[in-house]
């Protein structure tokens, strides 16, 4: 009994790990581009989140210096590059906040979307962080929509 149930988990544990496989930002959910002890790290599945019309929410936190944070950037912009993106919505205010959100190319009846935001906190670090969401919502208004009424 207790082998199925170290089976079990690790299946489940490893459904959340490779949800995003695939996608350049991985990298940085893999903790390959800042280490895991420096991020906040949120991962959500299953029925906690059908109100919100999502199946996975996964996201990091984390300060980064303006290298890494330029390396994060170009992780987002090669998925954007790689992957059919159907909506794209970008937001820089003064140079010290950007949001970007962006909607993949729709995986069998799922649609796939990556949301940035970075701030500046006036010390030459920036807090980063970064969502990747997958939800039957078929576009980003309806995305903005649905958390903007929670």
């Amino acid at each position: 009994m207790k082998q199925l149930l170290t089976i079990l988990l690790f299946f489940l544990a490893t459904g959340h790990a490779v949800a995003q496989q695939g996608l350049a930002i991985n990298e940085l959910f893999s903790g390959n581009i800042i280490p895991k002890e420096r991020m906040v790290e949120t991962r959500i599945r299953g029925r906690m989140l059908t109100d919100y019309k999502m199946s996975l929410f996964r996201s990091v936190k984390c300060k980064v210096s303006k290298e890494e944070l330029d390396k994060i950037n170009a992780l987002v912009q090669q998925d954007i590059a790689s992957y059919k993106t159907t909506e794209y919505l970008a937001d820089e205010r003064h140079k010290r906040s950007t949001t970007l959100m962006v909607q993949l190319a729709k995986k069998g009846k799922t649609y796939c979307y990556i949301c940035q935001k970075a701030e500046s906190d006036g010390k030459k670090q920036w807090v980063v962080t970064l969502i990747y969401i997958e939800s039957t919502l078929g576009t980003l208004s309806e995305l903005k929509k649905m958390f903007n009424n929670k």
